[in-house]
């Protein structure tokens, strides 16, 4: 069995920073309910909220800014930039479907 054109998970994944992510998504579990985004959030929220994020964190680390300091402003935008992902895979999935 080839490994040709399948995903290699083990040499493109920083674990450190997915665990990273994983404890700011089961943090939002109780606020926004387990997997939410599989039920469908549209591409254009996902981006308005991602350069929200993009905002917040470069005024913060750059001009000493103070929007919401607890919040982990990179990890957010990760959620929103694989939230489109998602949603354009699952159009992809639907159209394969028709």
């Amino acid at each position: 069995d080839s490994e040709e054109e399948k995903p290699d998970f083990t040499e493109t994944i920083s674990w450190t920073a997915l665990n990273r992510y994983a404890r700011y998504m089961t943090g939002k579990k109780a606020k926004y309910g387990s997997g939410n985004f599989k039920k469908g959030i549209p591409a254009d929220s996902y981006e308005r909220s991602l350069l929200r994020h993009v905002d917040k964190y470069m005024r913060n680390k750059y001009e000493n800014g103070s929007d919401e300091p607890n919040e982990d402003h990179l990890s957010a935008i990760v959620f929103n930039a694989f939230g489109i992902m998602h949603e354009e895979e699952q159009s992809i999935i639907e159209n394969d479907k028709s």
